[in-house]
Order: C-alpha cells, then sequence, then structure tokens
C-alpha cells in the first residue's frame, strides 16, 4: 500500500511540473505574439483579412479587409485568451487540492487579468503598437471564458465519476 501511495505521489509531481512548464511556454508565446513590431502584426494581419476577404467577397473593397483584419484580430485576442484561462486554471486546480480548489480558480483569475492588462500596457513602448482598453477587454472575456469552461469540466467530471459509482 505504501508503495502506490508513493508512486501516486510522484505522478501527482509529473502532472504539476508538466503543467506548470506548459503554463510557462503558453506564456512565453502570448508575450512573442503580444510584443511583435507594429508594421509586422498590421501585416500578417491584413495579409491573412485579403486572403479571407477574398473568398468570402467579390471584389473586397479596403473598407471590407478593414473590417475581417479587425474580427481576426478580436478572435484572435479572444482565442488566446481562452486558452490561457483554461491552462492557467488547470494549473490551479492541479496545485490546489479538494476545498483549496477555489484558490487555484481565483489565482487564475488574477493571473489571466493581469496578464491580460499587463500584455496591452507594455505594447505602448513598442514601435507601431498601441494601448487598447477594448482589447484587455477582449482578453480578459477570453480568459474567464477558459476559466469557466475548465470549472464546468471539473464538475461535470466530478458528477460522471459520482454517477458511475
Amino acid at each position: 500500500m505504501k508503495h502506490g501511495k508513493h508512486t501516486n505521489l510522484w505522478i501527482e509531481l509529473i502532472v504539476v511540473v508538466a503543467s506548470v512548464l506548459a503554463l510557462m511556454m503558453l506564456l512565453y508565446v502570448v508575450m512573442m505574439v503580444s510584443f511583435q513590431n507594429g508594421a509586422e502584426s498590421v501585416g500578417i494581419t491584413m495579409k491573412l483579412a485579403e486572403q479571407i476577404a477574398d473568398k468570402i467577397l467579390d471584389n473586397p473593397t479596403q473598407e471590407q479587409v478593414k473590417a475581417v483584419s479587425m474580427m481576426i484580430r478580436c478572435v484572435a485576442h479572444l482565442v488566446l485568451f481562452f486558452v490561457v484561462g483554461v491552462v492557467t486554471a488547470f494549473v490551479g486546480m492541479v496545485i490546489f487540492r479538494r476545498y483549496f480548489r477555489i484558490i487555484g480558480v481565483a489565482a487564475a483569475g488574477m493571473v489571466c487579468y493581469a496578464l491580460a492588462y499587463y500584455t496591452e500596457y507594455y505594447k505602448q513602448f513598442i514601435d507601431g503598437r498601441h494601448f487598447h482598453m477594448f482589447d484587455v477587454t477582449l482578453n480578459w472575456y477570453g480568459s474567464l471564458a477558459g476559466i469557466g469552461c475548465m470549472v464546468l469540466s471539473y464538475f461535470v467530471n466530478r458528477l460522471l465519476v459520482k454517477l458511475s459509482s
């Protein structure tokens, strides 16, 4: 019996370390994307927007391409920070166990808000980038959706385990 507990402890430690490393790699990606030069960031988005606009519209105008570009940027903020929210909540829930999971979820919320705000705040110090509170809001909503999905999946899992036993 003692061998089983010792093995479980190692598995838990491996899961915690792997989760934290995955979160760190994700945060690195967020920082690299957030701190791109303005011209480079706009160029990538506009090229993608032109391709999408060409597929869905006949001879799109520059205004239509800009609208598609804005939608791409909004969706990118939401999706990227959704993933950040899921991973951060997962890490918080893995580190904090039992009734303390609420602390992990609250900590994930605080980390996500800080990341949502400061990735936008520091853009004002990068050539061609600007601080936009709208982007902070998109980041925060994406994070909240990710955290909410992680918490919901936890409770659904607990319910299914309870129903199956």
